[in-house]
């Protein structure tokens, strides 16, 4: 008996230390919406200058904008790295931006999960949710860890869908430690600088990421749908 008012009282912690934390990022959303902050996210150069108009408390910043940058999609995540790189370097950017996405991927699971469809209905696209709903249903963990490797599925609309599946706590944090920092690496090191090469080289980067965004534009919508059929039929 003891040790059942032991986890339930643990279980009653639990959700007051997520709901204190789901309020603090939503009122620093609706803060910055409100004050018209959300336009810093435009360019690496003003995030940089509003982060560091914080001094001291900088690291802190940014990392609860990463975590954000998780939940509510307007945030663009690659932008929050990459200015990270640049203001504090290649190591302590990766740090910061593991922990801030494992922690952000850990709160939307736990929406999913304890909130249910109507929460991810506001938070994300109903038509993007519904989508993805359908390839998640049979709880294929296989299925989810491709998704997060492949860069054009939103991983964070993946990570609230995830709550509904029934995976375990610990399950779905290994396999986040696993899959999702992969994408910061090279944000991080193209910020902090250490990714460097000849002028040739970014030429033909640029030339490569221009065809690529041609061919995304395009057929990125079609080779999308192409891989969840194939991930269909192998369900099937």
């Amino acid at each position: 008996m003891e040790q059942k008012r032991t986890n339930k009282k643990g279980r009653i912690l639990g959700w007051i230390a997520m709901g204190a934390v789901i309020a603090g990022l939503v009122a620093l959303y609706l803060w910055m919406d409100a004050r018209g902050y959300l336009e810093i996210f435009e360019s690496i150069e003003s995030l940089q200058e509003f982060v560091n108009s914080f001094g001291g408390w900088a690291p802190l910043i940014f990392i609860l904008l990463q975590i954000a940058q998780v939940i509510f999609a307007p945030i663009p995540g690659n932008v929050t790295t990459l200015a990270g790189g640049a203001m504090f370097g290649f190591w302590p950017a990766m740090a910061y931006s593991v922990f801030a996405v494992f922690v952000g991927s850990m709160i939307a699971f736990g929406i999913g999960r304890w909130c249910g469809k109507p929460v991810i209905y506001r938070l994300a696209s109903p038509a993007i949710v519904d989508k993805y709903l359908v390839v998640l249903a049979t709880r294929q963990r296989l299925t989810l860890a491709l998704l997060f490797l492949f860069p054009f599925f939103p991983d964070d609309v993946l990570c609230l869908l995830a709550g509904l599946t029934g995976y375990s706590w610990g399950w779905f944090a290994c396999m986040v430690l696993l899959t999702r920092p992969w994408g910061l690496v090279f944000s991080a090191l193209v910020g902090s600088g250490v990714l460097s090469m000849p002028l040739w080289g970014w030429i033909a980067i640029g030339a490569a990421a221009l065809a690529a965004t041609a061919l995304s534009i395009k057929y990125g919508s079609c080779l999308e749908d192409w891989l969840l059929n194939k991930i269909r039929r192998n369900k099937g």
